[in-house]
């Protein structure tokens, strides 16, 4: 017989198996599959994410100072852009970088 890297008659490729199929990731364990131990931790950390993002979402919402350094920030990025201070701004980065560690 002829040595063809792809045998048809193989019976590997006429009657595959889950052996042959790609291992597909884990990921997070079902809920369905959880001992009360483990459910319990889950929702824990669920609820404290959501709580989490809940206080994020109400800061960047509704905070007025949040909102000032937001427009800040972005009028200084596009200050630094048009002027085309990049080499600058990173040339004082560095200076108070070595002031930082100095003063360590």
């Amino acid at each position: 017989m002829v040595d063809d890297p792809l045998d048809i008659f193989d019976p590997k490729h006429i009657y595959p198996t889950q052996d042959s199929a790609p291992e597909r990731d884990k990921g997070k364990k079902s809920i369905l599959n959880m001992n009360t131990k483990e459910l319990r931790e889950h929702f824990k950390q669920k609820r404290e994410e959501d709580r989490v993002k809940k206080h994020v979402n109400n800061l960047h919402a509704r905070d007025e100072y949040v909102r000032r350094l937001e427009d800040q920030l972005v009028d200084l990025k596009s200050f630094v852009s048009f002027n085309k201070l990049e080499p600058d701004l990173e040339k004082y980065r560095n200076k108070v970088k070595e002031i930082n560690e100095k003063k360590k």
